[in-house]
């Protein structure tokens, strides 16, 4: 396994009390220049998760997120020449031809892409994943609750089996919301900031980003799993650091 003495001892200490000495860009360059072929490549499934998300943004006009993978040429030359996405993307094209329709639905492609995690190699990043899904769904359930939405509208894309998923449809029509017993330390979080959507946005931030530091081994300063774990938090701290209050 490669030790990465040399990158690791470059990257700044991450605080959500500061913003990163780097950008995203010049950590990508980082990566890219001395991590093996393999091992950058594992940095760029994490990119393409903004490639989807920048599908949206394409559709409605927007800017793109640097983050990811495709420029806007590229992305355009991706739909058209039906090349970069996985198939579900072409088959979601495909069934809804119009903008508006596409961006209804949307959920849809975020749902086939966090469905599709079995698939990924790389057990640190299918473990975060996973981790990432199901903390999605519950905020899924939270706000829809909140906002008096039917539920079973919101998870409409989700296989109703799932043991998470029928939690959360178990108690669409309860009074209150009960969090699964997998996320019950989020409740204290939950029930002080429920109606404070930056201060709980900045405490699942914080959970992210602590639950990531326990994928790793802490003696390991050196290995890519501790630079991929650095990579994810560091989205999650410049993304902190960009929100429009």
């Amino acid at each position: 396994m490669t030790k990465y003495y040399f990158v690791s001892t470059l990257l700044p200490t991450l605080s959500f009390e500061a913003s990163p000495d780097l950008t995203f860009a010049e950590l990508d360059r980082l990566f890219r220049d001395n991590l093996t072929a393999k091992d950058y490549e594992k940095t760029l499934l994490i990119r393409r998760f903004f490639d989807l998300l920048n599908l949206r943004a394409w559709w409605k006009g927007e800017p793109l997120d640097a983050r990811g993978v495709l420029s806007s040429g590229a992305l355009e030359e991706a739909v058209g020449g039906r090349m970069s996405f996985p198939d579900y993307v072409y088959d979601f094209i495909d069934r809804y031809p119009k903008t508006e329709d596409r961006l209804r639905h949307f959920p849809f492609l975020l749902a086939k892409f966090f469905q599709s995690v079995e698939e990924v190699s790389d057990p640190l990043l299918r473990h975060y994943l996973f981790f990432e899904r199901e903390l999605r769904l519950v905020m899924v359930a939270f706000r829809a609750k909140k906002l008096g939405r039917d539920l079973s509208l919101e998870l409409q894309y989700e296989d109703p089996e799932e043991e998470l998923v029928a939690q959360l449809l178990a108690q669409k029509d309860a009074d209150s919301y009960e969090l699964p017993e997998k996320y019950q330390s989020l409740k204290a979080l939950f029930e002080q900031h429920g109606d404070h959507p930056l201060l709980l946005q900045r405490g699942l931030d914080q959970y992210r980003y602590d639950t990531l530091e326990g994928f790793v081994d802490m003696a390991d300063l050196f290995s890519i799993e501790r630079l991929l774990v650095y990579l994810l938090q560091f989205v999650i701290v410049e993304a902190w650091f960009t929100l429009d209050r």
